[in-house]
């Protein structure tokens, strides 16, 4: 395989979506919720929401689905929060086997503008660096809830020599191909560590001690961009399992309670 057709074969796998079906724990969570459908771009997509309170929009990351935060709604119900949850594009049960942060930031958007006001947006790795971009499209929220989320855009495409076979310099020109598609800004609206620069409300940020797709000096990047911040470390947790920690959804729903 020539250069050529391998860097184009990289720009596909970057943009494809694999994806993961709800569990039946999920479908039993949905089953409670109300479903409603959001217009974004021409474009239908689906929201789910449950519970009555301050309301808490939770995001999962790349590869997942919405099953993925309902440990977390769980405990956020309990606490008398109502919860908001979607697939993103191209995951899940959405239609479409490809995405751009592009289209998930404008339906994160899309959602939250179906209500008066947000308590609070949780994000779990992409789904952190998807609502954080939403910020600079006015995405309002009293506090923000980053899990094991890169610091940078760029550390998306270094990561990708972990599951490819990546000859010397084609990391760059995937970079390439994905500017040339996404604009030059992309590196900087999709890097929580600089949009955190101008967010001026709180953020509680956790990470799991054990993660080895996204490492916790990720987590103190986007720490040291954002003035009012705190970084949690979960011991024993990986990137995935993080989210359905006991002490992660106590963490959560206590710093919730703290914001007025």
């Amino acid at each position: 395989m020539s250069p050529a057709v391998e860097t184009s074969y990289l720009v596909r796998e970057w943009f494809r979506i694999a994806k993961l079906p709800h569990d039946p724990a999920a479908k039993d969570f949905l089953k409670r919720c109300q479903s409603h459908t959001v217009k974004v771009d021409g474009k239908f997509y689906k929201y789910y929401q449950s519970g009555n309170g301050p309301t808490v929009l939770l995001v999962h990351g790349v590869r997942s689905n919405l099953g993925s935060m309902t440990a977390i709604a769980e405990e956020l119900l309990e606490q008398n929060y109502q919860v908001v949850l979607f697939d993103a594009p191209a995951h899940g049960e959405a239609p479409g086997t490809t995405t751009d942060p592009i289209e998930v930031r404008a339906v994160i958007r899309g959602i939250s503008e179906r209500f008066t006001e947000l308590h609070a947006v949780v994000g779990h790795s992409l789904g952190g660096l998807w609502s954080l971009s939403a910020w600079n499209l006015g995405l309002r929220a009293k506090v923000f809830v980053l899990i094991s989320t890169p610091a940078t855009m760029r550390f998306l495409v270094d990561k990708f020599a972990d599951f490819f076979d990546v000859a010397d310099g084609q990391l760059d020109e995937l970079a390439e191909q994905i500017e040339s598609r996404l604009g030059p800004e992309v590196w900087t609206e999709f890097s929580p560590s600089e949009v955190a620069k101008v967010v001026d409300v709180p953020s509680l940020i956790i990470h799991g001690a054990n993660d080895s797709y996204v490492s916790q000096e990720n987590s103190e990047i986007i720490h040291s961009s954002w003035r009012d911040s705190t970084v949690e470390l979960i011991e024993g947790a990986d990137h995935f399992d993080v989210v359905g920690s006991p002490k992660v959804r106590k963490l959560i729903s206590t710093f919730l309670q703290e914001v007025k």
